[in-house]
C-alpha cells in the first residue's frame, strides 16, 4: 500500500516539475519511477504478497 501512495506522490510531483529524480534532475524519470512503484504495490495486493502482519 505504501509502494502505491508513494508512487502515485512521484507521478504528480514529476509530471508537475515540483519534483526531480537526483542525479538526473529530470522530473519525467521520477514519474517512470513512480509508476512502476505504484505498479508494484498494485501487483502486490492483487497477488497476495503484501499480507497485513
Amino acid at each position: 500500500m505504501v509502494n502505491i501512495i508513494i508512487g502515485i506522490v512521484f507521478v504528480i510531483g514529476g509530471l508537475s516539475g515540483k519534483l526531480v529524480l537526483i542525479g538526473t534532475e529530470s522530473g519525467v524519470a521520477l514519474a517512470v519511477l513512480g509508476g512502476v512503484m505504484a505498479l508494484w504495490g498494485v501487483f502486490r495486493m492483487v497477488s497476495g504478497g503484501a499480507e497485513e502482519e
